[in-house]
């Protein structure tokens, strides 16, 4: 019996160093995406600071006009925001030694920070409205960075790069609406029927994005890893529009003493295909990611075991 145990047990230790030694090691997000992902949240949040200032600032305040204008416009610095936050989340730890959240806690903190104070600075002129602003820039960069606090690192920065493709997209979008508006254009042809295909068409999109780049990482991420992956970008999407919809209520109510019908019924209407676009976005990107992995990685071969006798 001890001479059976005995040559049982070198087997045993082969056996387990064997596995020891092909477990996967964990894949980190490449610097050149880190890059390009930092360097698109910088320049996309100034840029869209700046063109916030530059279409309602105004030297002596904002009047009911440019509140109006304001409360439109919102959307957009705080889904940018919200990436931002989310991408100092992924490279702050690449860069401090510590604690993972910890430091993606810094990061996305100190980007909260920064992006409030150049948005009350703009608007400092006025200082409720510039201090509504600042503590929404904050909220939503700091909201953005909790979607970097998942373990894998990696599977965060392929949902991000998903996410900036939705960016690409929405920005594209604006500029095709912006550049066909005529006469005998309808400002509610974008809730119908297109409108309702292009969330669905950008989630289908990101969701191959964010598959494409697990799977040239071959990170060895599992089904869960892989819907995480696709659902960021509506995950972030639909965050943003929570914290606009508050946002655009403070801001009006603070700013103006009667919001007229016609503007009530926009923002409404506005709101509803922001909360139905993020989450048939969210939906599609996790399935179409989860169906990738489902049919396009190929299935190991089932291990046999092979005991001598």
């Amino acid at each position: 019996m001890t001479e059976t145990q005995g040559a049982q047990a070198p087997e045993q230790e082969t056996e387990a160093a064997a596995e020891t030694s092909a477990a996967p090691t964990e894949v980190r997000p490449g610097r050149v995406a880190l890059w390009v992902l930092g360097v698109a949240a910088a320049l996309s949040l100034g840029g869209v600071v700046y063109s916030l200032y530059r279409a309602t600032g105004m030297t002596d305040g904002l009047d009911d006009t440019g509140i109006v204008i304001l409360a439109h416009s919102l959307f957009s610095p705080i889904i940018i925001a919200a990436f931002a936050g989310a991408v100092a989340g992924v490279v702050t730890p690449r860069l401090l030694k510590g604690p993972k959240r910890a430091t993606a806690a810094l990061g996305f903190t100190i980007v909260g920070l920064a992006a409030a104070a150049v948005a009350y600075a703009s608007f400092a002129v006025d200082a409720s409205i510039a201090l509504i602003l600042a503590l929404v820039l904050l909220g939503s960069a700091i909201i953005g960075g909790l979607f970097s606090l998942p373990r894998r690192g990696v599977t965060v920065v392929a949902g991000l790069n998903a996410t900036l493709l939705l960016l690409v997209l929405m920005y594209a979008r604006g500029i095709f609406e912006s550049s066909s508006v005529s006469l005998f254009s309808d400002p509610l042809d974008q809730y119908g029927a297109l409108g309702r295909a292009i969330p669905f068409i950008a989630g289908l999109a990101c969701g191959i994005c964010a598959f494409l780049y697990l799977r040239r990482k071959q990170a060895g991420v599992k089904l869960l890893g892989h819907l995480v992956a696709g659902a960021i970008p509506g995950g972030i999407w639909l965050a943003s529009t929570v914290i606009a919809q508050i946002g655009v209520e403070v801001l009006l109510n603070t700013g103006l003493d009667e919001v007229s019908p016609l503007d009530s019924a926009f923002l409404a209407l506005s709101f509803q295909w922001q909360y139905n676009g993020s989450m048939t976005a969210m939906f599609a990107g996790a399935f179409c990611a989860v169906l990738a992995f489902g049919l396009l990685i190929p299935k190991a071969p089932k291990a046999k075991a092979a005991k001598s006798s």
